[in-house]
C-alpha cells in the first residue's frame, strides 16, 4: 500500500497520468481523483483538471487545493509554512518529472533498484528536484523478494497500527527492505503463540519499547553532564546522530540513548528544565535534564562502567531533533542562538554549504557560574554524515570569568545539523576550568 502526505496526492495522479499518456497525447493531460472518506467510504467529492502540457504542474497544485476543499479544510486556516510548502513546485521540468514518475511506478513494485536509477535520472536532469534526491537516497540496491520480509513488515505496520486505535495502515517497503539490508532491526508483531513468534524472531529482532513509528527518521540528540573522577570534576559533551531505534523519548522528554558505544539512561530521575524550538522546516528540537540525586539517579555507561550519583554530580542536560536528510550544497547561513540550558548565549556560527566550512564566531554562555566570552573556532563538516557532524578546539584568547587558570585551546566543541532543511545545529562544548572541566549544550539556528 502506497502512502503520500497530502500535497503529494495530486502528485502522484499527475505521475501516472504521464506515465499513462502516449507519446500522441503528450501535448495534453486529463486528471481526475475522487476524495473518499476511509472511515465510511462516503464519496466527499471528484476533482478534475485538463489542459496542456505546459501548465500540467500548475494544474497539480490547483488539484491539491481542489482536494483539501473537498476535505472540507480551509485554505485561510492553513499555518502559512505549511501553505507555502503545498504551494512550492517540486519541478518544472517535465522530463525529470517523467523520470520520477518512472521510479514511483517501479518503487510501487518492489524493483528499488531499477526505481533508483530512475530517481537518479530525474535529479540529474533538475538538481533542484530535492523530492527526486531524496528517493534515490532512501532506495536500497536490491530488489523486494521473499515472502517473510514482506510479511514481517506489514506485520510490523499493522500492529502499531492497531496499538494507536487504529482500523488502516500504510507502509514504505522500500525504507524497510533498505533497513533490513542495512542489518537494522524490524519489529515484528503476533497475534499467535510462541511458536510463531519465535519462527520469526529467528530473523528479525523487535525495536526498543518507547522508539517511535516504525522506521522513523534517525536523530540527534546531546548529552551533557559531569561526573566527579580523582575529586575534581569533569565535564562531557556528547553530540551525535543515531538511528531511531537507538533513542527513546517520550512527551518531548528524552528517556535513553543506547547502542554500542554510548548507554545513557533517565530512569527514575524526573526531568527538569523542559523546552522547545520550532524550526523554519516545522520540525521541533528539545531540551531539559534529567535531574539526578542518589536515589533517583540516571546512570551514564563511561568507559563501560555505569555512573550514577553521587558521582554522577548534578543534572544530565539533554537536547535532541531530527537528523537532517540531506545537507544543502550551496550557500551560506548564519546561525545564532535559538535555545537550551545554557544562559546569556551570544555570537554567531556562519557555515559555508560548499566549501562544508564552519566558523564559530565570538561566542559566549554561562554554565553554572561560569561566564565564558570570546569563543572562536573552525571546522569542517563531515559530508559522509547525513546531518554533518563537526568538531574541534576553541581558539586560544578567548575569556572566563570565574574561572581558574582556563584555558581555551584546550576546550573544545561538537555538533550536528538538526531539522530537514539543516535549519538549526546543536553544539556541545566541553570547556577546561583550569579545575577540572564543565560541559553544555546550545541550539542555534537560522533567522
Amino acid at each position: 500500500m502506497m502512502s503520500f502526505p497530502l500535497h503529494a496526492l495530486p502528485l502522484a495522479a499527475l505521475c501516472a497520468g504521464l506515465l499513462a499518456a502516449s507519446a500522441a497525447q503528450a501535448q495534453s493531460f486529463s486528471l481526475e481523483g475522487a476524495v473518499i472518506d476511509s472511515r465510511n467510504s462516503q464519496n466527499l467529492g471528484v476533482v478534475t483538471e485538463r489542459g496542456d502540457i505546459n501548465s500540467v504542474f500548475r494544474a497539480q497544485k490547483a488539484m491539491t487545493f481542489g482536494i483539501l476543499r473537498a476535505a472540507g479544510i480551509s485554505l485561510d486556516q492553513l499555518p502559512p509554512e505549511v501553505r507555502a510548502r503545498i504551494e512550492r513546485f517540486q519541478t518544472t521540468n517535465v522530463e525529470a518529472f517523467r523520470a520520477f514518475s518512472e521510479g514511483l511506478d517501479l518503487k510501487d513494485q518492489g524493483k528499488f533498484a531499477e526505481a533508483r536509477e530512475f530517481f537518479r535520472r530525474a535529479a540529474e536532469l533538475d538538481p533542484s528536484f530535492a523530492l527526486a534526491a531524496e528517493q534515490q537516497r532512501s532506495m536500497p540496491d536490491i530488489n523486494l523478494g521473499g515472502a517473510i520480509q514482506i510479511r514481517s513488515v506489514m506485520q510490523a505496520a499493522a500492529g502499531a497500527a492497531v496499538d494507536r486505535g487504529k482500523a488502516a495502515f500504510t507502509v514504505d517497503l522500500s525504507r524497510a527492505m533498505a533497513a533490513i539490508q542495512a542489518g537494522q532491526v524490524v519489529i515484528v508483531v503476533t497475534s499467535t503463540p510462541a511458536e510463531q513468534a519465535q519462527a520469526l524472531g529467528n530473523q528479525f529482532t523487535s525495536n526498543p519499547a518507547g522508539s517511535g513509528a516504525l522506521f522513523a527518521p534517525r536523530q540527534v540528540a546531546g548529552l551533557a553532564y559531569t561526573s566527579i573522577l580523582g575529586g575534581l570534576p569533569a565535564g562531557v559533551a556528547l553530540v551525535s546522530e543515531w538511528s531511531a531505534e537507538a533513542i527513546s523519548s517520550s512527551g518531548g522528554v528524552l528517556n535513553s540513548v543506547q547502542d554500542a558505544s554510548v548507554s545513557a539512561l533517565r530512569l527514575a530521575a524526573p526531568a527538569v528544565s523542559t523546552g522547545n524550538a520550532t524550526l523554519a522546516d516545522g520540525s521541533s528540537v528539545f531540551w531539559g535534564a534529567w535531574d539526578s540525586a542518589p536515589g533517583a539517579s540516571s546512570t551514564i555507561a563511561q568507559n563501560g562502567v555505569p555512573i550514577s550519583a553521587p558521582t554522577l554530580a548534578g543534572p544530565v542536560d539533554f537536547m535532541f531533533g531530527e537528523a537532517t536528510r540531506q545537507m544543502p550544497t550551496s550557500n551560506t547561513a548564519v546561525f545564532t542562538p535559538g535555545g537550551g540550558l545554557l544562559t546569556g548565549a551570544t555570537g554567531t556560527i556562519e557555515v559555508n554549504f560548499a566549501t562544508r566550512a564552519v566558523a564559530l564566531q565570538n561566542l559566549g554562555f554561562n554554565i553554572g557560574g561560569l561566564v565564558f566570552s570570546g569563543l572562536n573556532g573552525n571546522s569542517t563538516y563531515d559530508a559522509n554524515t547525513a546531518s554533518g557532524r563537526f568538531s574541534g578546539n576553541y581558539a586560544p584568547g578567548a575569556t572566563c570569568s570565574g574561572c581558574v587558570g582556563f584555558t581555551s585551546g584546550a576546550s573544545s566543541y561538537n555538533g550536528n545539523f538538526v531539522g530537514r532543511n539543516a535549519d538549526g545545529l546543536v553544539l556541545g562544548n566541553t570547556m577546561v576550568t583550569g579545575t577540572g572541566s564543565i560541559s553544555g549544550l546550545q541550539l542555534y539556528t537560522k533567522p
